[in-house]
């Protein structure tokens, strides 16, 4: 079954799967900033566009297209979509 997420009034969706291989959602994000909360360790890889990740006690740090970053459980972070964004996650 596919999972429909949708935030911050519709400015990020994503649709989720679960499979052999792990859970996973992949989504949008309009430009903007936005603030996440964790129950699960996940990696979040950017597909398209540019974002910077804001990890607690850490500076912003930009990411390139495809290389991920690795989120911790039981976290708050925050994503500045610099413009519209794709991404994939996998929760573990």
């Amino acid at each position: 079954m596919i999972k429909v997420n949708e935030y911050f009034d519709g400015k990020v969706k994503s649709l989720g799967l679960s499979n052999s291989q792990g859970n996973f959602t992949a989504g949008v994000l309009l430009k903007g900033e936005y603030e996440f909360s964790t129950s699960s360790k996940e990696w979040m890889t950017l597909t398209s566009g540019k974002w910077e990740i804001e990890l607690p006690n850490a500076d912003k740090k930009p990411f390139d297209i495809f290389e991920s970053c690795e989120i911790p459980s039981g976290i708050t972070f925050k994503v500045y979509a610099l413009e519209d964004s794709s991404y994939l996650c996998k929760y573990v």
